[in-house]
């Protein structure tokens, strides 16, 4: 069994930002400075943006302002959101198939995090159909990102497919929920391939933890994570034995102390604290509980790392 760092670091190896290019600046929104902008003033040099700068509109009114119509970024990498299922459809669609949460989730979260993204499917539980269109797929991947519904048998079918296709490694890394995690590489270009759990809880919570760094480090960005600090415990919160157990959770302040409560637990809908949680709460392993009142370490959601 890995730790989550272990699982972190194999998945971060040898991943580089994607080659530099030159954009007008109305394409570089988004993206971040491959090199710094130099400007000369009577012989004098004056840095007006450095390097790891992520464009946005005051960057592009600061250049437009110095009279510069191009400059070198790194490009936003391509994200293949991948789902398979027969029992899967479009949420609105179809009243008797389940909705592909993952599919939508996973595409909005990686565009979020920066991406240009495509969401393929969801896909009949077909290993024929499968492979085809994660081969077509490669073509226009920096990343793909698979992902099923809560069907054993469709997991089973997606990894061997994968495993026809290059190396891919399933791993149980000691976090709850997702403690099943797939990533390797597939494709002639050695693409990095995730596979995700299929509860959706797990597999956004895998996206924060894995996925999104692995798209900031292509991005150029020189930090990757989301932002941990530490809060005041509102309410107790169990540990999970072995595991490092990720609590969803609202933090606020209280005077000027950040202070945190879960917000998991909700007996109107087990999915409820998605929709309210910004950060999650961090119970390292081997804590059996933690208390009203310790001071734990929580991950922001809602805050960038580089704010």
């Amino acid at each position: 069994m890995r730790s989550v760092e272990q699982h972190l670091e194999a998945v971060l190896a040898n991943v580089s930002p994607l080659e530099s290019l030159e954009v007008g600046l109305l394409g570089s929104v988004g993206c971040v400075l491959a090199e710094q902008v130099v400007t000369e003033d009577e012989g004098s040099h004056h840095v007006l943006l450095p390097q790891g700068t992520a464009i946005g509109a005051r960057h592009i009114a600061l250049l437009a302002a110095a009279n510069l119509g191009r400059i070198w970024v790194h490009p936003k990498p391509r994200v293949v959101i991948l789902t398979v299922g027969s029992d899967l459809a479009d949420p609105g669609t179809l009243e008797d198939l389940r909705p592909d949460i993952n599919g939508i989730a996973l595409t909005t979260a990686s565009t979020a995090a920066g991406a240009m993204t495509f969401r393929v499917g969801p896909l009949q539980s077909d290993s024929d159909l499968i492979r085809s269109a994660i081969e077509d797929q490669l073509v226009r991947a920096d990343v793909i990102i698979t992902a099923c519904g809560m069907n054993a048998g469709d997991y089973d079918l997606l990894t061997n497919v994968l495993r026809q296709l290059g190396r891919v490694e399933i791993s149980r890394v000691n976090m709850t929920p997702g403690g099943a995690q797939g990533f390797g590489v597939i494709g002639p270009d050695s693409t990095p391939i995730f596979v995700l759990p299929g509860n959706p809880v797990g597999a956004l919570l895998s996206f924060d933890i894995f996925v999104r760094p692995l798209i900031r480090r292509l991005m150029g960005h020189s930090k990757l994570h989301h932002r941990v600090i530490e809060a005041r415990l509102e309410t107790t919160v169990d540990g999970a034995g072995d595991d490092a157990r990720y609590v969803r959770a609202h933090i606020s302040k209280s005077g000027n102390v950040p202070v945190v409560r879960s917000v998991e637990n909700n007996e109107d809908h087990p999915l409820a604290g998605l929709g309210t949680a910004d950060a999650l709460i961090i119970v390292p392993p081997g804590t059996r509980r933690l208390n009203a009142g310790d001071t734990v370490k929580v991950m922001q959601l809602d805050a960038l790392s580089d704010e």
